[in-house]
C-alpha cells in the first residue's frame, strides 16, 4: 500500500458514490476529495451542507453528519481492508456544535489500529467556513465483505 494507492483509492470511492450512486443517499451527500495521507493514515472528504439536510432548526441534521462520519472513515476502512464493503461495527458521534445550510462539513478520517479482521477508526468534522470542530467520531469497521458470505 502506497500513498498513490490511496489517492486512487479515493477518486474510484468518490466517482462510486457521486456517479455510480448518485440517486442513493451516498450520491445526494455530494462528497469531494479533501485529500489524503498514506504516511498519516487519514482521509478527508467535504460534504456541501445542503437544504435537504436541514433539521427543524435550519441546522445539518445529525443523521446527515452522521453519515458524513460513516461515507468518509468506511473509505479509509475499506482502503486498509483492501474490500469494496467493510461493514460498520460501531459509529459513536459526538456533537459539539451545528454545521449551517450553505457551509462545507470537513470530514476527515484517521486509521487507529490496523488490524487483520478489524480496523479502528476515528473522525474529526469542522465547519470550513471558520475551522471550528462540529462533531467527532470512533468507529470499528469489519475487515470482510460480508456481501459475500450466506445469510
Amino acid at each position: 500500500m502506497t500513498q498513490k494507492a490511496l489517492e486512487e483509492h479515493v477518486k474510484k470511492t468518490l466517482y462510486e458514490n457521486n456517479v455510480v450512486q448518485k440517486d442513493t443517499m451516498n450520491g445526494l451527500m455530494k462528497c469531494a476529495d479533501g485529500g489524503c495521507s498514506f504516511e498519516k493514515g487519514t482521509l478527508t472528504f467535504e460534504f456541501p451542507v445542503q437544504e435537504w439536510q436541514a433539521n427543524r432548526v435550519g441546522k445539518m441534521h445529525g443523521g446527515a453528519i452522521c453519515t458524513a462520519f460513516d461515507l468518509t472513515i468506511a473509505a479509509l476502512a475499506r482502503f486498509y481492508a483492501r474490500e469494496n464493503f467493510a461493514p460498520t461495527i460501531s459509529l459513536d458521534v459526538k456533537f459539539v456544535r451545528p454545521a449551517e445550510v450553505g457551509d462545507t462539513l470537513t470530514v476527515t478520517a484517521k486509521a487507529t489500529s490496523t488490524g487483520r479482521r478489524i480496523t479502528q477508526l476515528t473522525g474529526e468534522a469542522v465547519r470550513k467556513s471558520d475551522g471550528k470542530l462540529v462533531a467527532t467520531a470512533a468507529s470499528v469497521y469489519m475487515n470482510a465483505d460480508t456481501t459475500k458470505e450466506r445469510t
